[in-house]
């Protein structure tokens, strides 16, 4: 696999995402929608399923996965299960209730899961469409990678016909009524749910055909005046069928964007030595290189033409490169652009903004690290003083007890306290004053001790 960098620190944002394009759509039939949702333990390719869920009114499919590897820390506590490493054996355990959970190998569900698919699929209906909501989109490829994996690619394909975002739907049909499009918020405007747990994948499978159902159902009542409940839905009307199909994306396109992803995942590492100090920093520095990195992928240099211009012809050779291909699209229409960037970049349907900032960063460490007589680019830690030796210290953003340890003397006076205090300084008038507020009952204690003691002799010689 082409994606194998460690990413511990659960941080999506420095994940590459798959590139998602407009959906191609698919021809309309007599096709059934079942809802379907994945829990993984991250977000690359090579990460694994932990949990597949499918869902239809009238049949459900749930089954956990024993992974090899274990969670993410983020998504551990997002899907509320971990791992639990024993001497001899490996259990999935639920973080909720505290049980351990049955689960199978990968190739045992996705042949379940396939089964179960050819059950409802029957012999009224040429092919099933699967339904998900993502915002970022990764489901669809981790699923074709696994079944790769055990060479089961053609047999999913005779009986799904397409993956449909649910995402892209409510996007497109509620732009007017609502900002937020995420699962929860449409669960609440749309389907009247409060306050509902989407961190398990059969919650979301079914609140995915729940809401594509409910958007159809909203087409059909302003056409043709006319609609039934949810629940009644089987998922083969024609009118739900019918209004999916152009937001769906064909088995064969989601296989062409798994390939165009590896082909930039593969450029992208080359630059691995480049950004290695700084991908191993904190989160923000971790961020940035990362979209540093992506956009030189993305614009299609990678490592050996760097390094090809630099021997050629120094720091002009990189600029060159860098000035040439990471333009500026502000400047230009944005129809103007997306067509030229199609036709000179056909790998890339989609390449991020490049300002002029980064530009001279990337310029600045590209120039460092192939200049032998320079330092490579540290990260640019955020600097806290007060130490006990006055220097600076690594300060983590979100991230408690990032004070280090004041070196404080417990015992003993403190340096100030040591030195001797000059004459007419207000330190050496107070202890002065302070001196003689002591001395003074000593010394009145003392005299009238002296003068008991002499008029009990003068009264002992008198009487004798």
């Amino acid at each position: 696999m082409v994606q194998n960098e460690s990413s511990n620190s659960g941080d999506e944002s420095v994940v590459p995402a798959v590139p998602e394009n407009p959906a191609k759509g698919i021809d309309t039939g007599k096709y059934r929608l079942v809802g379907w949702g994945i829990d993984t333990t991250g977000r690359r390719l090579i990460d694994e399923i932990v949990q597949l869920a499918a869902y239809t009114p009238d049949s459900q499919f749930s089954q956990y996965i024993m992974p090899f590897a274990d969670l993410n820390p983020v998504y551990s506590r997002r899907h509320g299960i971990r791992v639990v490493n024993a001497i001899r054996y490996r259990r999935l355990r639920d973080l909720n209730t505290h049980q351990f959970v049955k689960t199978k190998s990968e190739i045992s569900a996705l042949q379940d899961f396939l089964q179960w698919l050819e059950t409802i699929k029957g012999d009224d209906v040429d092919g099933l469409v699967l339904i998900y909501y993502e915002i970022r989109k990764a489901s669809p490829g981790m699923l074709l990678e696994s079944l790769r994996r055990y060479q089961l690619i053609e047999r999913f394909s005779k009986v799904v016909k397409g993956f449909v975002n649910g995402f892209n739907i409510a996007q497109g049909k509620c732009a007017n009524t609502t900002k937020s499009f995420n699962l929860r918020v449409m669960s609440k405007v749309l389907l009247n749910h409060e306050d509902e747990n989407f961190n398990s994948a059969v919650d979301r499978a079914r609140a995915s055909f729940d809401i594509a159902v409910h958007l159809a159902q909203g087409e059909r009542v302003e056409l043709e005046g006319e609609g039934k409940p949810t629940g009644e839905c089987s998922g083969k009307e024609s009118q739900i069928v019918d209004f999916v199909c152009p937001y769906a994306n064909p088995i064969d396109a989601e296989e062409e964007e798994i390939a165009v992803f590896k082909i930039l995942l593969e450029r992208q590492n080359t630059f691995r030595p480049v950004f290695g100090a700084l991908l191993r920093a904190s989160r923000l520095e971790r961020q940035h290189a990362s979209h540093l990195r992506r956009l030189l992928a993305e614009n299609n240099i990678n490592y050996d033409q760097l390094k090809t211009a630099y021997d050629s012809e120094a720091k002009e050779g990189l600029e060159k490169v860098i000035k040439s291909e990471l333009f500026t699209p502000y400047k230009m229409n944005r129809l103007r652009w997306l067509k030229f960037y199609s036709m000179s970049c056909p790998l890339s349907p989609k390449v991020a903004n490049a300002n002029e900032k980064d530009r001279e960063e990337l310029l600045e460490i590209l120039d460092c690290f192939f200049d032998p007589e320079k330092k490579a680019v540290q990260p640019k830690f955020q600097q806290r003083g007060g130490g006990a030796g006055g220097g600076a210290y690594p300060y983590y953003p979100r991230k408690r007890n990032n004070r280090p340890p004041q070196n404080r003397k417990r015992s003993g006076a403190s340096e100030g306290d040591n030195q001797t205090s000059e004459s007419g300084s207000p330190r050496s008038e107070q202890d002065a004053a302070a001196a003689q507020v002591k001395e003074e009952p000593e010394s009145t204690v003392t005299g009238v001790k002296e003068e008991t003691e002499s008029a009990a002799q003068q009264a002992t010689a008198t009487a004798q």
